[in-house]
C-alpha cells in the first residue's frame, strides 16, 4: 500500500526533487501520442507519483527575434511535464487554465531542464506547479490546474468538460488526495478516487 502524499487539507507538503528513471503506465500510454513532444525534442526523465521531470535543447528554430528561447515554447515544454505530473497517477487530466512568470531569457543551446510538483487534488480538480531550470537559474515558474475527465474510445467523453467553472463534482462531497491509499497508479482509465463514479 502507497503511503497518501497530501495531508487531510488536500495540499503537498514535501519539496524534494523528483526521483530519475520511473514513469507511470499511464503517462506512458498519454506519451506515445503525444506529437508535439516529439517536434519539440521534449524528453521525459520521470513521472510518478505526482512529480516529473522533462528536459528540451534549445535548438535555431525555437529562438525569437531577440535571440532567446520563445516565451510560446518554454510554456510548452512546462505544460507537457505538468501533463506527465497530474496523469502519472493513472485517470486522465488535460490542463484547464495556467499562468507562466519567466524569470530570465534561455538561449541557443541551452538545456531546460522541468520539475513538476502536484501540490492539490479537490475534487476533479488539480492544481501543480512546475520550475523551468538552465543549471541552478530559473527560467520560468508556471502553475497550472488541471480537470480529470472522462474518456472512451480514447476522447474526452461527453459531460467531461474541462472548462473553467464546468465542473460537475458535487459540492461538499470532494477528496482531498492526489493518491488514495490502495490506488492503482498503472491504471489508465476510471475515477481518481475508487468507488466515486465521475461527475459525482
Amino acid at each position: 500500500m502507497t503511503p497518501d502524499l497530501f495531508p487531510s487539507d488536500g495540499h503537498r507538503d514535501d519539496a524534494g526533487r523528483v526521483t530519475d528513471g520511473q514513469v507511470a503506465k499511464s503517462v506512458r500510454h498519454m506519451l506515445s501520442e503525444d506529437r508535439t513532444r516529439e517536434l519539440l525534442g521534449i524528453q521525459v526523465d520521470s513521472a510518478a507519483e505526482g512529480r516529473a521531470r522533462a528536459r528540451m535543447r534549445v535548438r535555431p528554430d525555437m529562438v525569437n527575434g531577440h535571440a532567446i528561447v520563445h516565451g510560446g515554447l518554454v510554456f510548452a515544454l512546462a505544460d507537457t511535464t505538468f501533463a506527465c505530473a497530474v496523469n502519472s497517477f493513472g485517470p486522465p487530466v488535460v490542463t484547464a487554465s495556467a499562468d507562466i512568470a519567466f524569470r530570465r531569457p534561455g538561449h541557443l543551446g541551452d538545456d531546460l531542464i522541468a520539475e513538476a510538483v502536484t501540490r492539490s487534488w479537490q475534487g476533479r480538480s488539480v492544481i501543480c506547479e512546475v520550475t523551468v531550470r538552465r543549471g541552478d537559474d530559473v527560467i520560468a515558474e508556471f502553475r497550472g490546474r488541471g480537470v480529470r475527465i472522462v474518456v472512451a474510445d480514447g476522447k474526452p467523453a461527453e459531460g467531461s468538460d474541462p472548462v473553467p467553472g464546468g465542473l460537475s463534482g458535487r459540492a461538499g462531497h470532494e477528496e482531498h488526495r492526489a493518491r488514495p491509499a490502495g490506488a492503482d497508479t498503472d491504471a489508465v482509465d476510471g475515477p481518481a478516487v475508487p468507488g466515486h463514479a465521475p461527475g459525482r
